[in-house]
């Protein structure tokens, strides 16, 4: 089957704000079901509002299929939101052996891209073709409860049909 450029080019613009509350502990939100390859362009998150957000680290994403953990930011010790105040935001701009890069908004900061960079580089992403498999964002917390909000954007586009389905 042939691909016409208009279905090859198509980017997907997702943003939407997500409530995040758990108990003390380790903890996976599922963000999205994969369906098929798709490459990814951008993925940021904003805090957006803070109940209690004293303690949370180990902060990363994966792909997951049930049983295999595909790492798409480094989890050990993984990025630290801790403490973090509303417009503090976290991006994934590096290889996977990296953490989130993570601005915090206590004080003003600038963020730059430098040689061991990629922002903007899209990566590409597939399913398992025997198990449901999800891009997931982990983290641990000592706060019972921990209570945030984010917004988060996430910039996509599919590869010979396939997509991304929202589960947030």
């Amino acid at each position: 089957m042939n691909r016409f450029s208009s279905e090859c080019d198509k980017t997907v613009k997702f943003c939407k704000d997500i409530s995040v509350s758990a108990a003390a502990g380790s903890h996976s939100v599922n963000f999205f079901k994969v369906h098929g390859p798709v490459r990814i362009i951008d993925q940021v998150a904003e805090i957006v509002s803070v109940t209690t957000l004293t303690n949370l680290t180990a902060v990363y994403a994966d792909l997951w299929d049930g049983t295999v953990s595909e790492l798409l930011t480094d989890n050990s010790p993984g990025a630290v939101l801790s403490g973090a105040p509303v417009f503090s935001y976290f991006t994934k701009d590096k290889d996977p052996s990296f953490p989130y890069s993570v601005l915090l908004a206590d004080q003003g900061r600038a963020h730059e891209v430098t040689a061991d960079r990629f922002i903007g580089t899209p990566f590409n992403v597939n399913k398992k073709s025997t198990a449901d498999t999800f891009i997931r964002l982990n983290f641990t917390t000592t706060d019972d409860p921990v209570v945030f909000d984010i917004h988060l954007r996430f910039e996509w586009q599919p590869i010979n049909g396939g997509w991304l389905e929202s589960l947030v």
